[in-house]
């Protein structure tokens, strides 16, 4: 395989050839043909495309024949030569075809269809009819037309994209040759002799076509002139090796065969040599040199003194190559040398996985058809790919190429198996099926507990170690979180890895050991190690192997004594040397005795050893046999001396079976031998509503603190049986995990926790490990332990429950049940620990006390998602065992098909009738309890609840806006249904200036008919702010976006989009007597009234304390606005009073287009204000005054005139006029 490092390149024809005289050349770079040259015609029917060609674009619905010409210099035909690139997208026929004028004697092509034409030239036909079509040169006089000269039939009978060469000389000899497109060599196809006409004057083309032709002809490359001449000798266009000593070479033009097969023209380096021999055809030379090229050298190939067949000699120019030879790796020829199992958090890399391999062989291999596969049967295949000496490669899944090709060569397996975080195997293989590379990783690989958390690849040290170590890997230290494509952030060339350590020492019999070491070690170091044991015996080598040796004893080991062996020195196969290693055992000459069984289910049963036994012994299925007959489906370990059967089929419950138990081996080799037991199954126990209870939760762990630096929650059993945990399933709001196969006693406080975290937290309680884990939210989660059937106990923990912020702020403490007897109370009954080590995991908590719960539960709310259910809220933890559908009653009357259980404060009512739109509803719950079996009292057991339909555009209106809140308060927005409908306002969307919030995403909030509805982003802090003038049940709090002061935008988006509220506000909006417009709201005077218009808003009075969030507007008019003609209302108003303080002068006019004059006098006569000057009205309006003068002061009170001068279209004038009271 050859991987060329050089580009060649052919340049455009004309650089190569002498142009004499032109008279025409376009080659349309300029993307416009009305000028330089300029071409006229149907110039609407042709385009410059993208790619700088002329091409026809006719659009028009009547077909008629198109064409373009460009005026020619004055002058003869002599020794003259035309060029065209010409391309037709079909195949030819009379019907579609292309006529090229050389010379026409007028600019219009077409002339010559005309009676008494006077055209005359020459032109080129291609198309015709039948399949002969060929190309024709032709003489034109007017209509009649004399054929000259003609190709080869069939020569242009189909599509074609071809160089076409017109020739006249001075004997009026004609000539035609075609080349390919954009091509130097040319064929003559046609010749002829014609006189007839000299003279330059047009040219140009005709396109004739039917409807789906009529974009499908190009041009380009237009040349009229004198001969072109080739004055430019032949350039090596391409080369390619074709074998280990053959080169195939293509010049860009024909070549001379004397200069091209002269062997001298040719050295090739290192070496300088020349070809053997050499063959050519035209443009191409073929090059065998004798001896092969060597593999990955680089080569130079001098190529010079090559003639074309004009004689033009090439001067010297140089081919680089890097030839190299593919061969087959070997087992280490290719390793993993980087992956990257878990992204999450994304550091800098790509949120992907990915797994790196690099060549460290001196071979070019090829990896088509390797596979690279996890623990499981798939895998995947890999295409051709190259891989040189030294090269990193990166391997990704199809969705990550994209990614990390800016990190260096990607190459996409067919699939991609994804690579558990907690630990997978990866496994290279060639085509035969033999690996070339594997590993299988944890996360102690990490090395670093924080990196193992993700968003850090693992690397390897020093890729060059000749036998595997684990601790030749650890996190990646790259600022990103890994190398992809490069070399590894930790490379270490020096490092050998660790000194062996033994792993397992045990007697294989009475007179053999056998030692495990914990990596490959060097077999010599092995055979040849001094071996000593006390109490002392004499030891031989028997054998080593790969990583183990066996000992031979003169005398046997004597049961129950205890034996140490110590090594000299030993070597691993890397060079690490240990000394004086040491490991002890106990002989062993009696098998495992079976301590205890339990049932985890009918078909899963638990067996407990006294001793430790040989894994592969345990979980051989063979080894156990039931009867009556159940076959073992899988032997699973469950510890060193436990181990878990599966049955393929239940037991029957109090049926007594025989459990046979043949084979089992200890450590010592100790085997079990046809040990039998009757067993007769007993009905396990599953944990039933509050049998397990979560009674402590440490969710933000620190490095600080004396506890593991450790997510954990505890459970505990508070009955007095134990309880299976089969089928238990931890989650929080996102995750969630089994409990697997295990149990908890009877009072036991068990530990659930990351499967990285139970060695740290086992020394306190016995700890379940979970993958994945459902990482607990520092601010507060949902935490459920829950079977398929029921929710066993539930957890909403928050922030505020620590009751202690420090602890909060600090991290590292746990937050603590305080009265396990009462798990239903929430918040008043969890608190942060206050144990010396900020936590009590697996003990009593800390923080124990007595705390009695004697408030029943509180229906908070009812909320209808469809016509045929209902979600019923309460306040605390209710007694699920106790609920039944008669317990709940909707009216008016709705009947109740069934309930079901959410959570453990969540229920969800299905209904047998449909709610209907627009009908107030009321639940009503009663004898419900919660589950220490206080029950609901009447003042807490109904709401209110309506079904939810669409907002449509005027259903609700922004009502009031509070931009510019008191210090240390908050803005507001309200809303105001207007409409009949019930309307939720879940997924509403509210824009700001610069923010755009979704400001109820996950929660319903219904507003009703002719509700208030105040939005606030601290409703806490707009209650305080506005005490007596607001309705705490109508203020919401919600992701409110920021209002900025001064001058800004509101818009508001119905989560359809069929509602929208656009209002811009500002502190001119404002009554211009307010000293300052903080904590003043704006309130829109009527809900009707034009939201962009000035006057429909107005300062809320002070009064009411400048806002009214959740209540009508102070400044609201409830009346009916009365147009009937000119009105004022209300006739009297006053500054500081309740309501409103302004007045409206309405109108309604029978012409739009009349023109107003509205001024405000007092009793003298005197012009107080003027609110309107010469203003052209609509139909309908109004104008509004606030009872301040032109200087914006209050007025004085007492009886002020509104002069209303009306000027019609017709020239008629009308004055209306108004009085009204202006009071204190």
């Amino acid at each position: 395989m050859i991987k060329n490092l050089l580009t060649l390149c052919l340049l455009f024809f004309c650089p190569f050839f002498n142009l004499n005289a032109q008279l025409i050349q376009d080659d349309f770079s300029d993307g416009d043909f009305s000028n330089n040259p300029e071409w006229t015609g149907d110039t609407n029917d042709f385009i410059v495309n993208e790619t700088s060609q002329l091409q026809l674009n006719f659009e028009e619905e009547s077909l008629r024949p198109a064409y373009l010409s460009t005026e020619v210099e004055n002058g003869n035909l002599d020794e003259k030569e035309w060029r065209f690139d010409v391309s037709l997208d079909f195949s030819p026929s009379n019907s579609n075809k292309v006529e090229i004028y050389l010379v026409s004697t007028t600019a219009d092509l077409r002339d010559f269809e005309n009676d008494g034409s006077i055209q005359e030239g020459y032109y080129l036909e291609i198309g015709e009819n039948g399949s002969d079509d060929g190309i024709s040169l032709f003489y034109r006089n007017g209509d009649n037309n004399t054929l000259i000269a003609r190709g080869g039939d069939g020569d242009f009978a189909s599509a074609f994209d071809l160089r076409i060469r017109v020739r006249r000389d001075t004997d009026a000899n004609w000539e035609i040759a075609v080349a390919p497109s954009k091509g130097e060599t040319f064929t003559t196809i046609a010749t002829g002799k014609d006189d007839s006409f000299n003279e330059i004057a047009h040219l140009g083309f005709i396109c004739y076509f039917t409807s789906t032709r009529r974009d499908r002809f190009y041009f380009d490359n237009i040349y009229l002139g004198d001969y072109v001449f080739d004055t430019i000798p032949a350039q090596v266009l391409d080369y390619e090796i074709l074998s280990a000593n053959e080169i195939q070479i293509v010049f860009s033009e024909e070549i001379d065969s004397t200069s091209a097969t002269n062997i001298n023209n040719y050295i090739l380096s290192p070496d300088e040599i020349s070809p053997a021999t050499i063959q050519q055809n035209e443009d191409t030379v073929w090059l065998r040199f004798e001896n092969a090229f060597e593999s990955g050298l680089d080569y130079s190939l001098t190529v010079e003194n090559i003639s074309d067949i004009e004689g033009n000699l090439s001067e010297s120019e140089t081919i680089e190559f890097f030839y190299f030879e593919v061969e087959e790796a070997e087992t280490g020829d290719v390793i993993i040398s980087e992956f990257f199992p878990d992204p999450t958090p994304v550091l800098g890399l790509p949120d992907e996985e990915f797994v790196e391999i690099y060549n460290r062989s001196n071979k070019f291999i090829d990896l088509k058809d390797w596979e690279i596969s996890d623990n499981t049967s798939s895998s995947g295949t890999l295409p051709s790919y190259i891989l040189y000496p030294g090269e990193y490669l990166i391997l990704a899944p199809s969705s990550a190429e994209e990614s990390y090709v800016e990190f260096g060569e990607v190459l996409i397996p067919t699939s991609w198996r994804a690579l558990n975080n907690g630990g997978d195997s990866v496994t290279i293989k060639n085509p035969e099926g033999i690996q070339i590379d594997g590993l299988g990783y944890d996360l102690s690989w990490y090395q670093d507990e924080e990196k193992s958390e993700g968003g850090y690849s693992i690397e390897i040290i020093n890729p060059n170690l000749t036998c595997f170590d684990q601790n030749n890997w650890r996190a990646s230290e790259a600022t990103s979180g890994g190398t992809p494509g490069n070399e590894n952030s930790i490379l270490d060339l020096e490092f050998t890895g660790s000194s062996p350590e033994i792993l397992s020492f045990k007697a294989t019999s009475p007179t053999q050991l056998e030692i495990q070491f914990d990596k490959s070690m060097n077999l010599n170091s092995l055979l040849n190690a001094e071996y000593s044991i006390i109490p002392e015996i004499e030891i031989t080598v028997e054998e080593a192997a790969d990583n183990s040796v066996k000992l031979n004893l003169a005398n046997e080991l004597v049961n129950e004594i205890s034996y140490e062996i110590t090594i000299n020195e030993v070597e691993d196969c890397n060079g690490n040397i240990s000394q004086n290693l040491t490991s002890s055992l106990l002989y062993d000459i009696i098998p495992p005795q079976l301590d205890s069984l339990l049932f985890l289910s009918d078909s899963i049963l638990l067996l407990t050893f006294d001793e430790s036994f040989d894994p592969s012994s345990a979980e051989n299925i063979e080894n156990y046999d039931l009867s009556p007959q159940i076959n073992v489906q899988e032997a699973q370990l469950w510890s060193e001396n436990q181990v878990v059967l599966i049955w393929e089929n239940d037991w029957i419950a109090g049926f007594p079976y025989d459990l046979t138990i043949n084979g089992i081996s200890d450590l010592s080799g100790n085997e079990i031998v046809d040990f039998k037991k009757e067993i007769i199954l007993n009905i396990q126990v599953k944990p039933d509503f509050n049998d397990l209870i979560i009674t402590e939760i440490m969710a933000n762990p620190n490095e600080d603190q004396e506890l593991p630096n450790r997510q954990y929650v505890e459970i505990y059993n508070p009955t007095d049986q134990l309880l299976s945990l089969v089928d238990v399933n931890f989650m929080d709001e996102r995750d969630t995990a089994s409990l697997g196969l295990n149990y908890i006693a009877a009072g036991e406080y068990l530990l659930l926790a990351p499967s990285s975290a139970v060695e740290d937290l086992s020394p306190y309680a016995r700890v379940i490990g979970l993958s994945p884990w459902p990482n607990l939210n520092n601010r507060g989660d949902d935490l459920q332990v829950i079977t398929d059937e029921t929710i066993i106990n539930q957890a909403f923990y928050r922030d505020s429950w620590y009751k202690e912020n420090f602890k909060y702020d600090e991290g590292g403490w746990s937050l603590e049940m305080i009265d396990v007897r009462n798990p239903c109370l929430g918040i008043s009954n969890w608190r942060a620990s206050i144990a010396e080590v900020q936590g009590t995991p697996g003990d009593e908590n800390s923080v124990t006390e007595e705390n009695i719960d004697q408030s029943g539960p509180e229906l908070e709310k009812a909320y209808a998602p469809n016509s045929k259910e209902l979600m019923v809220f309460f306040d605390e933890v209710v007694d699920i065992t106790q609920i039944r559908k008669n317990q709940f009653n909707i009216s008016p009357e709705i009947k109740i098909e069934r309930i079901e259980m959410l959570d453990l404060r969540t229920i969800k009512l299905v209904l047998e009738d449909k709610l209907k739109a627009r009908v107030p509803y009321r639940l009503n719950v009663n004898n419900l309890t919660d589950c220490v079996g206080n029950i609901i009292s009447s003042e807490a057991n109904s709401v209110n609840f309506a079904l939810a339909e669409l907002a449509e555009q005027g259903d609700v209106v922004l009502n009031e806006v509070l931009y510019d809140q008191k210090s240390g308060g908050a803005d507001f927005i309200e809303l105001l249904n207007i409409s009949d409908k019930y309307i939720n306002l879940s997924g509403w969307i509210i824009e700001g200036n610069s923010q755009k919030n979704v400001i109820l995403e996950n929660e319903n909030v219904i507003i009703a008919p002719g509700q208030h509805l105040a939005l606030t982003s601290n409703k806490a802090s707009t209650i305080k702010d506005y005490p007596t003038s607001h309705n705490e049940e109508n203020i919401v709090e919600v992701n409110l976006p920021t209002l900025p002061n001064g001058e800004g935008v509101v818009r508001i988006k119905s989560s359809n989009e069929l509602l929208e509220e656009y209002f811009e506000y500002s502190d001119d909006l404002h009554l211009p007597f307010l000293r300052t417009v903080d904590g003043v709201s704006l309130e829109r005077i009527h809900p009707e009234a034009p939201i962009s218009e000035p006057d429909s808003w107005s300062s809320a009075a002070s009064a009411v304390g400048y806002a009214t969030p959740g209540k009508a507007n102070s400044q609201q008019t409830n009346e009916n606005t009365s147009f009937g003609n000119i009105e004022a209302n209300p006739k009297s108003f006053a500054h500081n009073q309740p309501g409103r303080n302004f007045t409206l002068i309405n109108y309604q006019l029978e012409d739009a287009g009349t023109k107003a004059t509205v001024k405000i006098f007092d009793l003298k006569g005197t012009v107080v204000n003027t609110l309107a000057n010469n203003e052209t009205l609509s139909n309908t309006g109004f104008f509004r005054w606030d009872g301040v003068d032109m200087q914006g002061r209050k007025v004085r009170t007492g009886y002020y005139i509104i002069y209303f001068e009306l000027f019609t279209s017709e020239g008629n004038m009308r004055v209306v006029k108004e009085r009204v009271a202006v009071g204190f």
